[in-house]
């Protein structure tokens, strides 16, 4: 889906160079810019251009952000919250209580650290999702190829990402068999159906690496892929 979207936005015949380049310094720039309100501009700048501009519908953008924001609020409850044992505790919680021997509560201090690692991230998210909603991967990787990134990278980075897809939708089509069988009624037979899933999904792997390699040597590969992008409307 994603996919799809970054070859019929209405930026995907923009100068791929400029959308990597500004989605890169945008993305640096909240990790050296530690002011809250910039993040949130950051963020609402980014999200505006990709609903706005590219023309993304909005169900599906908040569906993607919604799951990565599922990654990044367990990391920052985990620096809200504060554990110390009572005998130590200095009494500046804002709020706290006791557990045993120790004391678990939220402090002025983690409160600050936990809110600037959730906009930060969300703010880096942000970005990528602008990046990737707008520029087919193709031209991403016509853009590292023009900064001299090396053939080994530009491999794996090809390679990741079309199995990443490839094995997403294999990972849909299993899921939506299981249910069909009754895969998932209780927590024992669901966790016996995703190890199913897993392990088939472990022999898929070896069989598309095989069929790969075959595939490679018969185009007489020598290592190196050949990428290129369309030019936007304005020239480099």
């Amino acid at each position: 889906m994603i996919d799809r979207f970054a070859h019929t936005n209405k930026l995907c015949n923009a100068n791929p160079t400029v959308k990597v380049v500004v989605s890169l310094v945008m993305l640096l720039s909240v990790f050296f810019i530690n002011e809250p309100l910039y993040m949130a501009g950051v963020f609402g700048v980014m999200v505006g251009s990709t609903l706005l501009w590219a023309k993304i519908p909005v169900r599906i953008y908040l569906h993607t952000l919604i799951f990565d924001s599922l990654f990044i609020i367990p990391g920052a409850l985990a620096l809200l919250f504060t554990i110390a044992s009572e005998t130590s505790s200095s009494g500046d919680y804002l709020f706290a209580f006791d557990f045993f021997q120790f004391t678990i509560g939220i402090t002025t201090t983690n409160l600050v650290l936990a809110s600037l690692v959730f906009c930060r991230a969300m703010s880096g998210v942000s970005c990528m999702l602008f990046l990737i909603y707008t520029t087919p991967v193709m031209q991403i990787a016509g853009v590292m190829k023009k900064a001299h990134i090396s053939n080994t990278f530009l491999e794996i980075f090809i390679l990741t990402y079309r199995f990443i897809f490839d094995y997403w939708d294999k990972i849909k089509v299993m899921a939506t068999a299981q249910e069909l069988r009754f895969g998932y009624r209780n927590l024992r037979v669901a966790i016996q159906s995703v190890a199913m899933m897993l392990s088939n999904l472990f022999l898929m792997a070896i069989q598309s690496y095989e069929e790969m390699t075959q595939t490679l040597e018969l185009k007489q590969y020598q290592g190196d892929f050949h990428v290129s992008y369309r030019k936007g409307l304005k020239n480099d």
